[in-house]
């Protein structure tokens, strides 16, 4: 983990900026994309809410009219407390929660003919209910013992057994409809997230060059160096995307070779993202050294570096969001030509770096730094070669 000083830690509103940032991300993908990629990219999400959305109605109308239950609403509960994100997990899921309300039914019966009903018998349901709940490996947001218990507390043992079938059958109908119609893939969900973060890094990139076109200060640097830091720290958790993706192929049976295809490429991006990111935040954190005069650097009066050091983060930036829109886009050529250019004008530029920065004073204190920034931009270009990169494997 970073110990640099000066790093800002997670702040209590860091969920709030994930959101608003999400918010920016995805309406950058609708201005990259257009609205009729953007919905053709969110298409298996849509029929993923319409097909809950229906399951639920159907189980009501199922419990009302079928079984004759007054007022059955504790099945779309059920519904909706099983359907998982991956096929697989909803049968994990559904088969958690049919048990844990048998277990939440049972011990309430029993604690109740032992203690009556009474303000102790509460607490002993929901300490045992919680301890249950961890014992039997139960998701920790899964609260179905101590509350499924506390109901039948609250209602009788009648009400118990009720919640019982209307519950089975939730989990039922919500497991038959994960699985049977339109099994949840995430594949597709892993490459728009892979997107996403390859826009913002692009973000990152081009407000670096464009700061550096100007004139641009250590709260500058440091700003860009704590995006990187929580960029970087998402990138990270693309592994639980993939992982997700991965999962929702456990149960799949059609077209299971395009899938894993996909999949291999997302994962491949995700790795290729994650390594371009950290080398951009070394990039800032170079930065953040030289204008704050850190190790014996300049400091401030050393600002004013060669304008192609921003012509080459320009040309990163259109790297970074060309790569994302391969990953979703449907017009991959145009976008991997456009990527290919912009390598072009990447080494160009660092041809060009190259050349003013050896008009310095030798073994002065900033080449080390010169000879660190430009090994960062060509390692960056590096992982995006479609040729002769370590991630072939990343492009269609």
């Amino acid at each position: 983990m970073d110990k640099e000083p000066g790093r800002k830690q997670q702040s209590a509103g860091a969920p709030l900026g994930r959101i608003v940032s999400g918010a920016a991300a995805g309406l950058s993908r609708l201005r990259a994309q257009g609205f009729r990629g953007w919905l053709g990219a969110e298409r298996e999400a849509f029929a993923q809410t319409v097909k809950v959305t229906l399951a639920c109605v159907f189980g009501w109308w199922l419990a009302t009219f079928a079984l004759k239950v007054p007022l059955p609403v504790l099945v779309p509960i059920g519904v909706l407390l099983t359907v998982s994100a991956t096929a697989y997990s909803t049968v994990v899921r559904g088969f958690q929660q049919v048990g844990a309300v048998v277990v939440g039914v049972a011990a309430a019966s029993g604690l109740i003919w032992l203690m009556g009903v009474n303000a102790l018998t509460l607490g002993v349901l929901v300490a045992a209910g919680l301890v249950l709940t961890r014992l039997l490996n139960l998701p920790a947001q899964n609260v179905q013992i101590p509350i499924t218990a506390l109901l039948v507390l609250s209602l009788g043992r009648t009400y118990g057994f009720a919640r019982l079938a209307d519950v089975l059958l939730g989990a039922a109908i919500g497991i038959a409809a994960n699985l049977l119609i339109l099994p949840p893939r995430f594949v597709e969900h892993a490459a728009r997230e892979l997107c996403d973060m390859s826009s913002e890094l692009a973000d990152l990139a081009q407000d670096m060059a464009d700061g550096l076109s100007g004139h641009w200060t250590e709260d500058m640097a440091r700003d860009w160096l704590d995006r990187a830091r929580e960029l970087s720290q998402r990138l990270e958790e693309t592994k639980d995307t993939a992982d997700q993706a991965a999962e929702s192929l456990r149960l799949t049976f059609r077209r299971r070779r395009r899938y894993d295809r996909r999949l291999r490429q997302s994962a491949e991006a995700a790795t290729c993202l994650d390594h371009a990111g950290h080398q951009l935040r070394s990039i800032a954190r170079g930065l953040v050294d030289l204008v704050a005069g850190a190790r014996g650097l300049p400091g401030e009066k050393a600002a004013d570096l060669p304008e192609p050091l921003a012509g080459e983060l320009r040309a990163l930036s259109r790297i970074f969001r060309d790569f994302g829109l391969i990953q979703v886009g449907k017009a991959a050529s145009r976008d991997m030509a456009d990527l290919c250019a912009a390598l072009r004008e990447g080494e160009h530029q660092q041809r060009h770096l190259a050349a003013e920065l050896a008009g310095s004073p030798p073994k002065g204190p900033l080449w080390p730094l010169y000879g660190a920034l430009l090994d960062d931009c060509a390692r960056i270009r590096h992982e995006f070669d479609p040729d002769t990169g370590p991630h072939r494997s990343a492009f269609p």
